[in-house]
C-alpha cells in the first residue's frame, strides 16, 4: 500500500510538472526588439498589396517586419490607425530574427503617403504607406458561374507541405472597367490564393494569385475563385505525401542550367503552344514520380509530372504555359524542392500583322475539321478544336475567333513566318448550354467563313 501511494504521488507531481511547463511555455508572452535604422525606420520593411482609397482592405494587404526575439513565445504586434486603417497581428515567434506579417484592417480614406508606428513591447518603429487614388476596377471571373476558364495551376500541392511562392493559380478575366483589384480563391483543405494589382487596359486578361497555408488531406480540392460580382471554381489535386517521389537534379544545379534545348518561338503576346517547351537533361539518383514546376516570369511558366523507371542520366519535356507579356531574355527556375538551376527563354517582339485570306471566304470554310465531343454541361478541353484552312499573302502575326454560340467560341493567335496555304487550329472554350448545331464564324480581318458543331 505504501508502494502504491509513493507511485501515485509522483506520478500527480509529475503531471503537475509537465502541465506547468506547458502552461508557461504557452502562454509565456515573447520579448525583443523591432529591427530599424538609425531614424528609427523599420529595417527591412516589405508592403504588399494595393492600397487605395475607399478600397477595402484584406489579408492580400499587408506589411513584413523583422524583430529580434529574446525570449519566445506569443506576439501581439500593431500600429497606430492613420488615414483610415492600421496593421496587426497576433501569434508565435522563436527566439533570434523573426520575420512577422502584419495585415492592414480598414480603408483608406484619402490618397497621400502615410505613416505608421509599430508597437511590439516597449519597442517601436515607423514605416511609410502610398495611398493612391485609383478607383477599383470593374469585372468578371471567365467561365463564371461555372468552371473557371483559362487556368493555369503552378506548383505542387502535398499533404501537410506548406504552399511557397512557386505556388500559384492563373485565371481568366473580362475588364470592362479599369482600376485596382484584389482577387481571392478558397478551399475547405488548409490552403487559399490571392492576388492584388491594377487593371490598366480591358478586355479578357490573366491574374496570377499566390498560395499560402498547408493542405490538410490528400484529395481533389475544389477551388472557389471570388470578386465581388461573380465567382468560378475549379480542382486541384492534393497529393498524398512525398513517398514513391524520385530524387534527381538538372545538369548545372545550382548554378546555370545546361545541356536544355529551348524549343518553338516565343512571341510577346502570343498564348502558349504545344510546340514551346524546354528540354532538361537530369541525373536521376531514386526512381519515382515527379512534379517539376517553374516560377511565372514574364507572363509564362514551365511544368510537367510523370515519373522516372530508371536512374542515371535522363531528360524531360517542360511545357510552356501562359502568355509571354514584354519582348526580353527571361530567367526562370525549376521547382523540385530540393537545390535547382536556372534557364534563360528569349521571348521576341510581335512582328507586324499577317495578311491572310480565310479559305472558302464568304462562305462554308474549305476544308473545316471539327475535333473532339461538345457534350451539354461538359467543359470544352484540349481535345475541342477546329482545324480550318487560310493563304498566308503576308507573314506576321494573327488573332483568328469566331463568336459565341450556345455557351462556347473558337480562337487562335500565333505568328506565321512563311506564305502559302496553312492549316490553322482554333481552341474551344467554354461550356455547351443545349443540344442541337450552332453555326460559327471565324473572321480575321475582312475575310470569314463558317462551319457548324453539334451538340450533344
Amino acid at each position: 500500500m505504501k508502494v502504491f501511494k509513493t507511485s501515485l504521488f509522483l506520478t500527480i507531481a509529475a503531471l503537475m510538472y509537465l502541465s506547468c511547463q506547458r502552461e508557461l511555455f504557452f502562454d509565456r508572452v515573447s520579448s525583443g526588439k523591432l529591427k530599424k535604422d538609425a531614424a528609427g525606420n523599420c529595417s527591412p520593411v516589405a508592403a504588399h498589396g494595393i492600397f487605395s482609397v475607399n478600397k477595402v482592405l484584406t489579408d492580400s494587404d499587408f506589411v513584413e517586419i523583422q524583430a529580434d526575439v529574446t525570449t519566445a513565445g506569443t506576439f501581439d504586434i500593431r500600429s497606430d490607425t492613420v488615414n483610415g486603417y492600421f496593421f496587426a497581428n497576433t501569434g508565435a515567434v522563436v527566439k533570434g530574427t523573426n520575420t512577422i506579417r502584419l495585415y492592414a484592417k480598414g480603408k483608406p480614406l484619402t490618397a497621400g503617403d502615410n505613416n505608421f508606428k509599430v508597437i511590439y513591447g516597449t519597442s517601436t518603429c515607423i514605416f511609410d504607406v502610398k495611398v493612391t487614388n485609383i478607383p477599383p476596377a470593374v469585372f468578371t471571373l471567365g467561365g463564371a458561374p461555372g468552371f473557371c476558364t483559362g487556368v493555369f495551376e503552378n506548383g505542387s500541392y502535398i499533404k501537410d507541405i506548406t504552399l511557397t511562392g512557386a505556388n500559384t493559380i492563373t485565371v481568366q478575366v473580362n475588364v470592362t472597367t479599369p482600376g485596382i483589384y484584389s482577387l481571392t480563391a478558397s478551399t475547405n483543405n488548409g490552403f487559399q490564393f490571392s492576388g492584388n494589382g491594377i487593371f490598366i487596359f480591358t478586355g479578357i486578361q490573366n491574374v496570377t494569385l499566390t498560395g499560402t497555408g498547408t493542405p490538410l488531406r490528400d484529395e481533389v480540392s475544389n477551388v472557389m475563385v471570388t470578386n465581388i460580382v461573380s465567382t468560378c471554381n475549379f480542382d486541384i489535386k492534393v497529393l498524398a505525401g512525398v513517398d514513391g517521389k524520385a530524387i534527381f537534379s538538372f545538369d548545372g544545379t545550382p548554378g546555370d542550367c545546361v545541356n536544355y534545348i529551348v524549343n518553338g518561338t516565343y512571341y510577346a503576346g502570343i498564348a502558349a503552344s504545344v510546340n514551346n517547351f524546354v528540354t532538361m537533361y537530369v541525373t536521376v539518383t531514386k526512381t519515382g514520380t515527379y512534379d517539376i514546376n517553374t516560377n511565372t516570369a514574364n507572363g509564362i511558366s514551365f511544368s510537367n509530372a510523370g515519373s522516372f523507371s530508371n536512374t542515371g542520366q535522363q531528360t524531360v519535356n517542360l511545357a510552356e504555359k501562359g502568355s509571354p507579356i514584354r519582348p526580353e531574355l527571361t530567367a526562370f527556375i525549376p521547382n523540385t524542392g530540393t537545390q535547382s538551376c536556372n534557364f534563360l527563354v528569349n521571348v521576341k517582339p510581335l512582328p507586324p500583322p499577317a495578311v491572310i485570306v480565310l479559305s472558302g471566304a464568304p462562305n462554308a470554310c474549305t476544308p473545316v475539321r471539327v475535333n473532339g465531343f461538345y457534350i451539354v454541361s461538359k467543359p470544352l478541353d484540349a481535345a475541342n478544336t477546329v482545324d480550318i484552312d487560310v493563304d498566308v499573302i503576308t507573314a506576321g502575326s494573327y488573332t483568328i475567333s469566331t463568336n459565341n454560340v450556345n455557351g462556347i467560341s473558337f480562337s487562335a493567335s500565333a505568328v506565321f513566318t512563311t506564305t502559302g496555304l496553312q492549316q490553322v487550329t482554333l481552341q474551344g472554350i467554354g461550356i455547351p448550354i443545349a443540344t442541337g448545331t450552332g453555326n460559327f464564324t471565324p473572321r480575321y480581318n475582312a475575310s470569314a467563313c463558317s462551319f457548324t458543331v453539334t451538340f450533344q
